[in-house]
């Protein structure tokens, strides 16, 4: 079974997508913020993570890309898919390698989208 980490500041917003992963078979850990990411990149599962979904503004300070950067460092093979409410200024952020995934989306889609990456990766 392939493993997420999810990374979303929103509780509510966190459980649907995470309903939505675990319905189509994956196996999901949630983090709130930048520093739960960090610990369940650094515990007992670093490394097993085949993708990383995080939200590119989780509150002040450190961004998903922050995030996506330390976990890419502990694993080079990890997919990302960010996800933001503010995709208009996506060119300012310019997006680093992963698959971007603006809101408001359809956490199904989401789901299908992980699904797909990791189906392409298997085919590689």
């Amino acid at each position: 079974m392939a493993a997420v980490l999810l990374v979303e500041d929103e509780a509510e917003v966190a459980e649907l997508i995470a309903e939505a992963l675990q319905d189509v078979g994956l196996e999901v850990t949630t983090a709130l913020t930048d520093q739960g990411a960090y610990a369940a990149l650094q515990g007992e599962r670093a490394g097993a993570y085949d993708v990383l979904i995080t939200d590119i503004n989780l509150g002040v300070g450190t961004t998903g890309f922050d995030v996506a950067r330390r976990a890419r460092q502990l694993n080079r093979r990890l997919r990302v898919i960010y996800i933001t409410g503010q995709a208009a200024r996506l060119d300012r952020f310019g997006v680093e390698e992963g698959v971007m995934f603006p809101k408001p989306f359809n956490a199904t889609e989401l789901a299908e989208q992980v699904k797909t990456l990791l189906d392409d990766a298997d085919h590689a």
